[in-house]
Order: structure tokens, then C-alpha cells, then sequence
């Protein structure tokens, strides 16, 4: 598992040429995310791992947006995007740490990861935050790639490789041990990207003590 430091100095390192690989190709996913939530006027919405902002102009307006990410330089760029489009709705992009999130409980309508989980030390730590920051009944939707048995899917991976680990990603996470471990409320999922490479995961947002709820699962692939 690699360490806080080690992420983000992947990311850091790597910030000036994310867009390049990680733009228009995951695109989609980023934004069947956002639609999937039907944010309505001032909803107050958390992206964790926000990275360089890439999904910003996807958001409707209204929306009240806080951003936060391990890298420094990636939110740089995130500011510079945000003010370029003149985005008044992002109300602020943070350095931290998404295992241990600075904000009360109950604070945001709506939390998103898009391509973190994979990424991430402790990815169940993360989604307990995520959870914790989330107002009861709100939104939590996870874009994220789970493991395969999809043959052309896995070829895909293997060619990956490289790019993945410089980003320090793996493509081995499984959806079921994923969703048994957080405890997630899965309202539904639904693919995304080419081959259906990512898996969109919505989710219900409970203050009792997590139960599994499933209703979607990925055997089929």
C-alpha cells in the first residue's frame, strides 16, 4: 500500500501531463457522475481527489463546490481552471487528506470521488470520511475501475500498466469485497468509459450503522 507521501508525490510529479492522458478519455465517466446526482441550485457538493478540476465545467449552475486533493500542484491547476471559467460556484479547493477530512459531520448534500478509490492508501478509510461529511439522505457517488473477468478489458490493463504505475493505480480492486467493506448503500450502477472500463457507483447516504445494500452487482462482466 503505498504511503501519503508517495501518492502525492506521483501526482505531483505527474500534474502537467494529466489532462493529456487522463482528459478526454475518462471523460465521460465524469460526467454521467455529475448527472447521475441531478444536482438542483445550492446543493452543496464535496469532490474528493479533485485533482486538476477537470470535471468542473460538467457541474450545473447553482451548485456549491469544495474540492480537495493530496497535491498541491494538481490544485494549482484546479484554481487556474476555476478561474478561468469564471466558476463564482467553487467555493474552495484544499489541500488534504481524504482519510481524515476537516469538516463537521453532515456538512455537504452531495460527496464524489471520480478515479480515486483505486488510488488512494486505505481506500475504506476514505469512504467512511466521505460518508461522515455527507448529510443523511445525501449523495455519494463513486467513479471508479473494478476488477474484470472482461478478456478484452484485462488486455487493456496489461497495456496500462505503465501509466498505471506511475500514478500508483491498480486494477485489481473488487466491486463486492469493495462494497461489503464500506458498508455503501447502493441505490444502482451503471458502466462508463470505452469498454465500459469504469463503473459509475451511486449511493445513499445513512448516519445509522452501515448495511450492505446492493443492487447492482458486476459478476456478469
Amino acid at each position: 500500500m503505498e504511503s501519503r507521501e508517495q501518492v502525492s508525490r506521483a501526482y505531483s510529479a505527474f500534474a502537467p501531463a494529466y489532462d493529456a492522458f487522463f482528459g478526454a478519455v475518462l471523460e465521460p465517466g465524469r460526467r454521467a457522475a455529475i448527472r447521475e446526482m441531478n444536482l438542483q441550485p445550492g446543493a452543496r457538493v464535496l469532490e474528493v481527489g479533485i485533482g486538476t478540476g477537470l470535471a468542473l465545467s460538467a457541474y450545473p449552475r447553482g451548485v456549491r463546490i469544495t474540492g480537495v486533493d493530496l497535491s498541491l500542484e494538481m490544485l494549482e491547476r484546479a484554481r487556474r481552471r476555476a478561474g478561468g471559467m469564471e466558476l463564482a460556484r467553487v467555493v474552495d479547493l484544499k489541500v488534504m487528506d481524504a482519510r481524515a477530512l476537516d469538516y463537521p459531520n453532515a456538512s455537504f448534500d452531495a460527496v464524489v470521488a471520480m478515479y480515486v478509490v483505486s488510488v488512494t492508501p486505505e481506500p475504506e478509510r476514505v469512504i467512511a470520511e466521505m460518508r461522515r461529511v455527507c448529510r443523511p439522505g445525501g449523495q455519494l457517488v463513486i467513479v471508479n475501475h473494478f476488477r474484470t473477468t472482461s478478456r478484452t478489458v484485462r488486455i487493456t490493463e496489461k497495456l496500462l500498466r505503465p501509466l498505471h504505475r506511475m500514478v500508483n493505480y491498480s486494477a485489481e480492486l473488487d466491486y463486492d469485497a469493495f462494497v461489503q467493506k464500506t458498508g455503501l448503500e447502493v441505490i444502482r450502477c451503471s458502466r462508463a468509459n470505452i469498454l465500459g472500463y469504469s463503473t459509475v457507483v451511486h449511493c445513499r447516504a445513512r448516519s445509522a450503522t452501515p448495511q450492505r445494500s446492493v443492487s447492482g452487482s458486476l459478476n456478469e462482466r
